[in-house]
C-alpha cells in the first residue's frame, strides 16, 4: 500500500493546483484512474481493493485537493457497467463518470410497487436494434438534475416475477422521459 501511495503522492504533487476549477480537477483525477481506483484499468481505475480506494480517498483530500466526484454514478453505474458492460459500454458512460461530467439516479420504485421489484411493472420491448420503455418511476432522488438513470424494466413477461428484469442506461433528456416532482403535505 505504501507504494501506491507515494505513487499518489508524487501524482498530485505534480497535478494538484487549487486554481484549477473543479471540472478541470475532476477531468484530470478521473483519466488518470485515481477517481474510482477500485474499478479495473480497463474501466479508468486502478485495480485496487475497496480499503485501498479509502486510503487514497483520504489522501487526496488530506493532501488539500478536492474529493473525487461521488453520486450514485460513481457508487452503483460505474461498477455495474465496469463489471457488465462491453468496453465501448465503459468508454462511453464510466469515463463521464469518473470524470464528473454526468449525474446518475436510480430509476428503480414505481408507484403501486415501491422498490419491491418483483412488482415491476415497467417493460421494456425490443424493437430492432432499440428498447422501447412504457412505465413510471417515483421517488427519484435527484432525477430534475441527473443526466442518465439507471432503470430496471422487465424484458420478459413469462419470466418469474424476479426475472426477466434488465438494467438499462436510459438518457434523462431524450424525448419521452418526463420530470416531474411530487408535492407533499410537507412541502
Amino acid at each position: 500500500m505504501s507504494d501506491i501511495l507515494e505513487e499518489l503522492d508524487a501524482w498530485l504533487a505534480a497535478n494538484w493546483d487549487p486554481e484549477l476549477t473543479v471540472a478541470q480537477w475532476w477531468q484530470l483525477l478521473g483519466s488518470s484512474g485515481w477517481a474510482a481506483p477500485a474499478l479495473p484499468t480497463n474501466a479508468y481505475g486502478k485495480g485496487l481493493s475497496r480499503n485501498e480506494a479509502i486510503a487514497i480517498g483520504q489522501r487526496i483530500v488530506k493532501h488539500g485537493a478536492v474529493a473525487a466526484p461521488g453520486g450514485l454514478g460513481m457508487l452503483l453505474a460505474a461498477p455495474t457497467i465496469a463489471v457488465h458492460g462491453t468496453q465501448e459500454q465503459i468508454d462511453e458512460y464510466v469515463l463521464p463518470i469518473v470524470t464528473g461530467q454526468q449525474a446518475w439516479c436510480q430509476l428503480f420504485s414505481e408507484p403501486g410497487a415501491g422498490s419491491d421489484l418483483a412488482g415491476l411493472g415497467c417493460k421494456a420491448i425490443k424493437d430492432g436494434e432499440e428498447w422501447i420503455v412504457n412505465g413510471q418511476k417515483v421517488w427519484t432522488s435527484g432525477g430534475q438534475i441527473a443526466d442518465m438513470g439507471m432503470l430496471i424494466a422487465r424484458t420478459n413477461p413469462e419470466a418469474p416475477k424476479h426475472q426477466g428484469i434488465t438494467w438499462f442506461a436510459c438518457d434523462m433528456h431524450q424525448p419521452g422521459v418526463d420530470i416531474r416532482p411530487l408535492r407533499e403535505m410537507t412541502g
